[in-house]
């Protein structure tokens, strides 16, 4: 347990505001079913309390995303740091964010950079998958949270790293919680209907396929922080790699950024979030960012078949890796992955 946690979060009642009540400090957010729907109560303060109804223990997945990592990004900013929409591998001492759309294939691009290192290299190490945190100097932290995974995912890696239930139940979890599912669930947050509710009820049933790093890549090697020297910007489309402007590449971040937001009730709660006595926080955010990605050089890496995992080493100054991604590469062709010295059968379509 942490002695003095910065953020606590309890189940109960979310305290309603009484009629007349102006309390800056305090909001609160509930939807039709009240209690026996998304309800919360977050009280701001030197520690944050957060107070979620009964249901939305049955869906912590649902809790943590829409209400407790709103309020990291904004708690963060106030310590000095940003939680930027990106992933992040070292490679030796050589830090390399990548960004992209939401659903893009980040999490496919990482597994398959780090699968493919040979475990003797030693080269390879995983900061983060969806989230990092960056400080203004450049310095990358890790932030190492669960990965969310499809079926496809999957086929990055070798997948008896999964017990057979959990393979078997991947596909319908994947379907839920693609790219389509995100979709209509941002259709319905459009709509009057309670969208979070819906939402929690639906990870409620099915919840999402969420493994650490180390159930995925066994002995992967994990890094605590790294400075940051190369900007990806992954996108789908014709194969190609071309420069990118560093204050274009880093607008194209932010906007990655408020991407990953958006969804209910973050509407609700984000000028509460971001407010702080009578500070606008989003330009501290946006100025920690600028700095620390302003020297980085930036490059687009665009590709049909989902190759962005075996192009983004080359640009690394390290003979070792080149030799592994060249191997991968090469291995991949004959339809066959490398783990450590051993050769396993593996499907690499997306």
């Amino acid at each position: 347990d942490i002695p003095q946690p910065s953020i606590v979060v309890t189940v109960g009642t979310p305290r309603r505001p009484r009629k007349g009540e102006n309390d800056p400090d305090y909001i609160y957010y509930g939807e039709t079913f009240g209690r026996l729907g998304f309800e919360v109560g977050i009280q701001l303060g030197d520690q944050v309390q957060v107070v979620a109804s009964p249901s939305l223990k049955l869906s912590p997945h649902v809790l943590y995303t829409n209400v407790v990592e709103p309020i990291l990004r904004w708690h963060f900013v106030e310590k000095g740091y940003a939680l930027v929409h990106g992933a992040t591998i070292a490679f030796g001492d050589e830090a390399c964010i990548i960004t992209a759309r939401t659903d893009t294939g980040k999490t496919t691009t990482l597994l398959k950079m780090l699968s493919y290192q040979r475990r003797d290299s030693d080269q390879a190490a995983f900061l983060s998958d969806d989230m990092t945190i960056v400080s203004p100097d450049g310095m990358a932290m890790t932030y190492p949270k669960p990965l969310t995974i499809s079926y496809h995912t999957l086929r990055a890696v070798n997948s008896r790293t999964l017990k057979l239930n959990e393979q078997i139940t991947l596909p319908l979890q994947s379907r839920i919680h693609s790219r389509t599912g995100r979709r209509f669930a941002f259709f319905i947050s459009q709509t009057h209907l309670p969208a979070a509710t819906i939402n929690m009820l639906m990870q409620m049933v099915v919840p999402p396929p969420k493994y650490f790093v180390s159930r995925l890549v066994p002995k992967v090697k994990v890094a605590r922080q790294a400075q940051l020297k190369r900007m990806f910007i992954i996108e789908r489309g014709e194969e190609g790699i071309a420069p990118i402007e560093n204050r274009e590449a880093v607008e194209v971040l932010l906007q990655n950024c408020e991407d990953a937001y958006g969804f209910p009730p973050y509407e609700a709660l984000k000028e509460f979030l971001y407010i702080r006595n009578g500070v606008d926080l989003r330009e501290k955010e946006q100025a920690i960012i600028r700095q620390a990605l302003e020297q980085l050089p930036a490059t687009v890496v665009r590709s049909n078949n989902y190759e962005w995992w075996s192009r983004i080493p080359t640009f690394v100054n390290n003979e070792q890796v080149s030799r592994d991604i060249t191997r991968a590469r090469e291995v991949e062709a004959t339809g066959r992955a490398v783990y450590g010295r051993r050769r396993e059968p593996v499907s690499i379509s997306e």
